[in-house]
């Protein structure tokens, strides 16, 4: 007799965390995760670039998108992340987790939320239990917005 239970689908994630906020990012998307390089930048710009392995990386400032002000990291990471011709990256204060996420708690974020937040970068909110614990609220950063942001 054949189960005709069927295996829940589930998607794997970067999850971390930026002030009150826990952030997700694929991970077939991710290269590398390094600790914090010097990060070059000049003014005011939500861009920075970073040496990894001989190739330019350039840094998002993510925080300063979401929270309108930059953070100086004296300790953290690089997490870096391809784009469609060079890589990306975003700072992170501590090591991410990786959660493997059913695709059932996906929920799509509404478009009038994501034009007038500065959270439109995020494309779904989930429900994980990061670490075991009771199940929070994430946002899954968008991508192609992030790249956005860069061009």
């Amino acid at each position: 007799m054949l189960s005709s239970k069927k295996k829940e689908e589930t998607l794997k994630f970067l999850i971390f965390t930026m002030a009150d906020l826990n952030l997700a990012i694929g991970i077939e998307s991710v290269v590398r995760i390094i600790p914090l390089p010097q990060i070059h930048r000049s003014g005011d710009k939500l861009l920075g670039i970073a040496n990894y392995e001989d190739q330019e990386v350039l840094v998002i400032d993510l925080h300063k998108r979401i929270y309108g002000k930059e953070i100086n990291l004296a300790k953290g990471f690089l997490v870096i992340f391809a784009g469609l011709n060079c890589l990306y990256g975003i700072t992170i204060a501590t090591l991410p987790n990786v959660e493997n996420v059913s695709v059932n708690s996906l929920q799509p974020i509404p478009p009038a939320y994501r034009e007038i937040d500065t959270l439109g970068i995020a494309s779904h909110t989930m429900q994980v239990s990061i670490k075991r614990s009771n199940p929070q609220t994430v946002f899954l950063l968008d991508s192609e917005l992030l790249l956005k942001m860069a061009a």
